[in-house]
């Protein structure tokens, strides 16, 4: 087929010519640096994922726990952390730092109420005194 002379490559204004295509390009071999967030879906899929792995390779969850445990028995300190991480779950640690903010007493029956009611002295009149 021949080139049609009707179609240009500019449009006549100065400058002006046709977009490029953008080139694809191909994907990275290294791992992103910015990996996209988690979300519950992945998580699950992630779980799905390794119970069939399991079933898979092992035959049942049994099977599988069962050979962690045969690995710590052989001296394995990770498996048997593993192990045990399962058996009794990982220790949490407590919040002991909670920060207590201050009461504030409009009573006066405080300590700190108690020594300014002492320190105040009563100039109202007395009966006594008329």
């Amino acid at each position: 087929m021949s080139k049609s002379r009707e179609i240009k490559s500019t449009d006549g204004r100065k400058n002006n010519s046709r977009k490029k295509t953008i080139p694809k390009l191909s994907l990275p071999e290294k791992e992103r640096s910015n990996k996209p967030r988690l979300n519950t879906a992945k998580k699950n899929r992630k779980k799905l994922y390794a119970k069939k792995a399991i079933k898979n390779v092992f035959g049942s969850e049994v099977n599988a726990f069962e050979s962690l445990a045969k690995k710590a028995e052989e001296g394995s300190y990770n498996h048997m952390k593993l192990l045990l991480d399962f058996a009794y779950g990982e220790e949490k640690e407590t919040n002991q730092n909670k920060v207590q903010a201050p009461t504030i007493n409009f009573f006066g029956d405080s300590i700190e109420g108690k020594k300014v009611k002492d320190r105040i002295i009563d100039v109202t009149p007395n009966k006594e005194d008329e």
